[in-house]
């Protein structure tokens, strides 16, 4: 009789064991039952996966697997997965999961899957058994997405800068609160600056993916045209994967390209899609009236800007006040006669002394027909060198203006041909229908790692992923043992994830009132999100998960205070403060400060 079909993300892929007990045999259960680390694998995953294998009518005895010789042992096993797979590819053991993007949000993800297959051979004693077999493509021959400086492969063909990493960044929050919580970053003995720069946040991605064998995983090179939902067979009410739908990814591989420059195209069948190719590919420009018809100078998007030695003598306008827009207005502030710098919860013009060249103004409202911009202003006294009237203040002879106004979502793999509902729309900066902004409501084998924006990434990337691992797992197991969940918190039914999902879409953000835009936006919100996730996790919210996120709100917040204070165009003083974290206590220490005095706890 056929071995029945494997549950492909079970934890026991039973080996050696397998061949060394009766169908009935339920003796080795507790040798699977060890902790994993991380987050727990549990030990109903387990049963349910080694009931499936036990329930074969006919015994697999043999000799016991240390006194059978390799050859024959190596027979049964190729034996038992080509009966499993009923002549498929691959092994249903084994499930395939494909992750788009090899930046960070890639790389957490990939460790998620990995430290799954690490819990499992732990468990069942056998080092090469793996539960998932993971494959990331990343389009560059690199991994680090954004965080990879290159001025070579970051200029597209008509010579604009088509990658937001600039020669200058530093991060606006500290590497103690940035860091994976596995993998922290580099000392935090007051020496070492707590917020780096780009350079250094790329070496920390390449240490994490050496230190946990990611790299073998990658398919450098390789840019994925197309993402198709092979069947609709996830339209019941069942939130067991078992239901989850199949998805075919079609990339191209620039590794390959013969002489006549033909591209070498491959497609293949995964169980599981996370898209991690993130959210700064795509230039947002808002509507500027006058604009095209009446400005005469250069205008730019924040991805464009490398250096500000192009900007010497010049004035220029920054249109967003974000950390983008007011760390790059700091930076030409140094060099050119002025800088505007655009803010739309501003109401009033704000100099900042003779030496300062940077200007705070209102929202930028439209050019008029001699060039002048226009911004909104409550304030009839809106400084000398612009004329004014009782609602707003013009600038005129403005050289550059720059839009320092984020990213779209893009999703350029998924189209009509996707046999997937997706919703995305340019300026509304809205993706749905997604459940819990991460997993798609319909079809829940595939999810967007990374899509809240205004949040701690690393931490977000390494709970988000998790939890999809863990949901993977947990509803395997569901569909192993009758209906009952595993997780704390598991995916619901079909109805109440399309409920849920379009809830989220119309409410403008967790802030009120919202703005579609604001959709996505986490900012303070972001440390609930991350607890509700995280109890998605199976036995992942405890103790030490709250005091980790608590922490990182603790640093966030007074990272956050002590940017807001800094002038613009002033001193980058914020930046030299030096943190240690104290997860136990949920604090930290401040080492070194050129703001204040040096604090021993978290205020």
């Amino acid at each position: 009789m056929a071995l029945p079909r494997l549950m492909l993300t079970s934890i026991v892929i039973v080996t050696t064991a397998l061949l060394s007990v009766d169908a009935s045999s339920s003796s080795l259960l507790p040798t699977f039952m060890n902790k994993a680390a991380f987050f727990n694998v549990r030990p109903h995953h387990l049963r349910a996966a080694a009931a499936s294998c036990f329930a074969s009518s006919s015994p697999i005895i043999t000799t016991p697997p240390r006194q059978r010789p390799l050859q024959s042992r190596t027979r049964i096993m190729s034996s038992l997965a080509a009966t499993a797979t009923n002549g498929e590819e691959s092994s249903n053991c084994i499930q395939r999961i494909g992750i788009i993007g090899g930046g960070a949000a890639g790389l957490a993800t990939a460790r998620a899957f990995l430290r799954a297959n690490d819990a499992a051979a732990t468990q069942n004693g056998d080092k090469n058994q793996q539960q998932f077999e993971v494959t990331v493509f990343e389009t560059r021959h690199s991994i680090g997405g954004i965080w990879k400086y290159d001025e070579q492969s970051s200029t597209a063909k008509d010579g604009k800068k088509s990658r937001p990493m600039y020669r200058n960044l530093r991060t606006n929050l500290p590497k103690e609160l940035m860091a994976f919580r596995e993998y922290p970053f580099g000392k935090s003995d007051g020496v070492e600056a707590s917020y780096v720069t780009h350079k250094q946040v790329q070496e920390y991605l390449e240490g994490y993916a050496q230190q946990f064998d990611l790299l073998d995983k990658i398919q450098f090179g390789c840019k994925v045209d197309q993402l198709k939902i092979l069947d609709d067979s996830n339209n019941d009410e069942s939130a067991s994967a078992g239901s989850w739908p199949k998805i075919s990814l079609e990339w191209t591989n620039s590794r390959s390209n013969d002489s006549h420059n033909n591209p070498d195209t491959q497609k293949q069948i995964f169980d599981n899609v996370c898209i991690c190719n993130g959210h700064y590919d795509l230039p947002s420009i808002p509507p500027l009236r006058g604009l095209d018809e009446n400005f005469q100078g250069r205008t730019i998007h924040a991805i464009e800007y490398d250096t500000p030695e192009e900007f010497i003598g010049q004035t220029v306008l920054c249109v967003g006040a974000r950390a983008s827009g007011a760390d790059i207005a700091r930076e030409i502030g140094l060099v050119a006669n002025r800088v505007y710098l655009s803010d739309s919860t501003c109401d009033a013009m704000q100099e900042f002394g003779e030496d300062n060249t940077v200007v705070l103004m209102p929202r930028t409202q439209f050019v008029d027909e001699d060039g002048g911009i226009h911004f909104f202003s409550p304030s009839p006294n809106n400084g000398s060198g612009s004329s004014s009237s009782n609602s707003e203040c013009v600038v005129k002879d403005i050289d550059v203006i720059i839009f320092c106004s984020g990213y779209d979502y893009s999703f350029p793999f998924i189209n009509e041909d996707s046999n997937l509902e997706l919703k995305v729309i340019t300026g509304e900066r809205r993706v749905q229908p997604l459940y819990e902004q991460l997993w798609h409501a319909n079809y829940p084998s595939l999810s967007f790692i990374g899509l809240p924006h205004s949040v701690v990434p690393f931490p977000l990337f390494e709970i988000q992923s998790s939890a999809v691992v863990s949901q993977l797992l947990s509803s395997k197991s569901n569909a192993s043992n009758g209906g009952s969940s595993s997780s704390s918190v598991a995916l619901p039914a079909l109805s109440e994830r399309m409920e849920c999902a379009q809830t989220h879409a119309a409410s403008g953000g967790p802030a009120s009132p919202g703005r579609v835009q604001d959709t996505h936006f986490l900012g303070s919100y972001q440390w609930d999100y991350c607890r509700k996730i995280a109890k998605m996790i199976d036995n992942g919210y405890d103790e030490d998960m709250e005091n980790y996120i608590a922490t990182n709100k603790a640093l966030y917040d007074r990272s956050g205070m002590e940017r807001k204070g800094m002038i613009p165009g002033g001193d980058d003083l914020y930046r030299e403060t030096r943190f240690r974290r104290v997860d136990e206590e949920q604090k930290y220490e401040i080492l070194y400060s050129k703001i204040g005095e040096v604090v021993k706890q978290s205020v």
